[in-house]
C-alpha cells in the first residue's frame, strides 16, 4: 500500500510540473507555498491543481464503486462500466445537454438508475455470468444510442460531446471541484456506512444471514451508492472506462480491500494523466485507461475460463 501511495504522490506532483509550460519541481513547491513567480503561481493554482485533484478524486471514487459492485457480485468483471451503468449515465447527459453541474449530475443519475433497473429486471433469477452479459449488452446499446444522438446533433454540440465521451480530466477547473466533492460525499458516506458487512458478503449469503447481516438491505444501499458515484463522475469527466474494473483487481492481487482499491484507482488515473501529458500528441486520459482495461479484461476472462464454463 505504501509503495502504491508513493507512486500516486509522485504522479500527482508530476502532473503539477508537466504541461505546455513546464515547471521545475522547486518552482511548483514555491508556488504551492505562496512564493515563486506570478506565472508559476497562476499555472499551478489556476490550471494544474484542480486537474490533479479531480483526477485523484475521480480515480479513487470509481475504484471504490468498482470494489463494491464486484464484491457484491463475487465476480471481478462486475464493474459499473461492464454492467452498463456508466453507459446509461452517458446517454442521459448527451440526450439532454445542460450546462449546470447539478442538472448534469441529476440527468446522469437518472440514466444510470434506468440502466440499473433494466439490469435487475432482465437479470432476475439469472447467474452472475448471465447478469454481466446482460450488462455488456446494455453498455453496447448505450453506445449505439449515444452515436445516434451525436448524428442528430449540430456540429459544435457533437464535437463537445465527443471530447467529453473520450473521458478527460484535463479541462477540470476550480468551479467544478467543490460541486464534484459535494456530489460524491453522500454516496461515499452511504456506501462506507455499509462497508463493514462487505467482507462477509464476499463469501456467501447464507453465512452473512447467519451472522445477522441484512443482506438485501446492504446490497441495495451499496448498489445505490456505487450508481450515484458513477453518475456524478460521468457528469464531470465523461465515462472513463475500466478504472472501476482494473483498480479493485490490482488491490485484490495485493491482498487489499476497498481502501487499497481507492489508492490504486487514484494512482492509476494520475499515472495515465501524466503519460497523456507526455505523449507527442495530446490524448484524453480515457484512451489510456481503455488500453489498460482491455488488457486486464482479457486476463480476467482467461484466468476465470473454468468458472465461466461451469
Amino acid at each position: 500500500m505504501i509503495r502504491v501511495s508513493l507512486v500516486g504522490i509522485l504522479a500527482y506532483f508530476a502532473l503539477l510540473c508537466l504541461g505546455a509550460v513546464p515547471l521545475a519541481p522547486l518552482d511548483v513547491l514555491a508556488a504551492l507555498t505562496g512564493g515563486g513567480s506570478a506565472r508559476a503561481v497562476q499555472v499551478v493554482w489556476d490550471l494544474r491543481l484542480p486537474v490533479a485533484i479531480v483526477t485523484a478524486v475521480v480515480g479513487a471514487s470509481l475504484a471504490t464503486a468498482g470494489a463494491w459492485t464486484s464484491t457484491l457480485a463475487r465476480n471481478p468483471l462486475a464493474s459499473p462500466d461492464m454492467l452498463g451503468i456508466s453507459g446509461g449515465a452517458a446517454v442521459a447527459v448527451v440526450a439532454f445537454p445542460v450546462s449546470s453541474f447539478w442538472e448534469r449530475a441529476g440527468l446522469a443519475l437518472v440514466g444510470a438508475v434506468v440502466c440499473l433497473l433494466l439490469l435487475l429486471v432482465l437479470g432476475a433469477r439469472r447467474s452472475v455470468h448471465q447478469l454481466i452479459l446482460i450488462g455488456v449488452a446494455l453498455a453496447l446499446f448505450s453506445q449505439a444510442a449515444v452515436s445516434y444522438l451525436l448524428l442528430r446533433a449540430d456540429l459544435m454540440r457533437a464535437t463537445e460531446a465527443q471530447v467529453w465521451l473520450a473521458g478527460s480530466t484535463s479541462f477540470a477547473r476550480w468551479p467544478v471541484v467543490v460541486p464534484l466533492l459535494l456530489g460524491l460525499l453522500p454516496f461515499l458516506v452511504l456506501g462506507l456506512s455499509q462497508q463493514r458487512s462487505l467482507p462477509i458478503l464476499a463469501h456467501d449469503d447464507a453465512t452473512a444471514i447467519s451472522l445477522g447481516v441484512p443482506v438485501t438491505r446492504v446490497r441495495l444501499l451499496l448498489v445505490i451508492a456505487a450508481t450515484g458515484i458513477v453518475a456524478v463522475v460521468v457528469s464531470v469527466v465523461g465515462p472513463l472506462a475500466f478504472v472501476a474494473l482494473v483498480a479493485p483487481q490490482l488491490a485484490r492481487m495485493m491482498g487489499g480491500g476497498v481502501l487499497l482499491s481507492a489508492i490504486w484507482g487514484a494512482t492509476l488515473l494520475l499515472v495515465c494523466a501524466v503519460v497523456a501529458v507526455l505523449l507527442p500528441v495530446s490524448a484524453p486520459v480515457g484512451l489510456l485507461t481503455s488500453a489498460i482495461g482491455g488488457v486486464m479484461l482479457v486476463y480476467l476472462v482467461v484466468s476465470r475460463r473454468s468458472s465461466w464454463s461451469s
